[in-house]
């Protein structure tokens, strides 16, 4: 008695673009079961953060600010720094980790540390921005709108401060690699950065002096 054996099918060798497609698939699941797997709120986790920092700063600073922004909601000044930098800073920081925290999956030769960046600073701007459409929403709800006649701006901003994050977490990641305890430096910087870079106050309440570095001193 013969025994037939299935017909031969030769291994088709998917391309770069696939294997690379695939293994983005497989990081980006591992990301937000990582980042909210454990958490019974899971993705609502991403807008309560900003959302519980905008209502401090609205309790601290409301009043004075309201002041010193004249025709413009605090509210929405807020959303329009703090999302963004937040995604800035979270790329950032995050890539400090990336390789020890994959340490597994690099093991495969199809996943290199660039993917890991790529598909943790995309995560990241998905969130942020989407983090960000739900604000301006809710907003509105409470009758502050926004204008989007400079729509096409805003888009570009996010664009060029995504390529920026990027660059920056590749950079992160050989620190976080080979830096040791420099790592330990770089969230203190971010703090300082987060209250100096002018998200939480707008730019015309800075002293003169300091505003126009051009005047001339003599």
């Amino acid at each position: 008695m013969s025994i037939q054996l299935p017909p031969y099918r030769p291994v088709q060798h998917r391309s770069g673009l696939k294997v690379m497609g695939a293994a983005f698939h497989a990081l980006i699941m591992r990301e937000l079961q990582t980042r909210f797997g454990g958490y019974r709120l899971g993705y609502l986790w991403a807008p309560l953060e900003i959302i519980f920092q905008m209502l401090i700063f609205l309790v601290i600073f409301g009043v004075i600010i309201e002041r010193a922004l004249p025709g413009m909601s605090f509210p929405l000044f807020l959303v329009g720094g703090m999302v963004p930098f937040r995604m800035f800073q979270t790329i950032a920081t995050r890539a400090l980790g990336a390789v020890d925290a994959n340490q597994g999956l690099l093991m495969y030769r199809s996943i290199k540390h660039i993917d890991v960046i790529i598909a943790r600073s995309a995560l990241e701007l998905i969130i942020y921005f989407i983090t960000f459409i739900v604000l301006l929403i809710g907003l509105a709800f409470f009758n502050d709108y926004t204008s989007l006649d400079n729509l096409h701006i805003v888009l570009f901003c996010w664009i060029t401060l995504f390529m920026f994050s990027f660059g920056v977490a590749l950079i992160m990641m050989v620190i976080g690699y080979y830096g040791g305890e420099i790592s330990k430096i770089i969230a203190i910087i971010f703090t300082i950065l987060y209250f100096a870079s002018g998200i939480l106050y707008p730019i015309h309440i800075v002293p003169e002096p300091y505003f126009n570095p051009t005047l001339n001193l003599k």
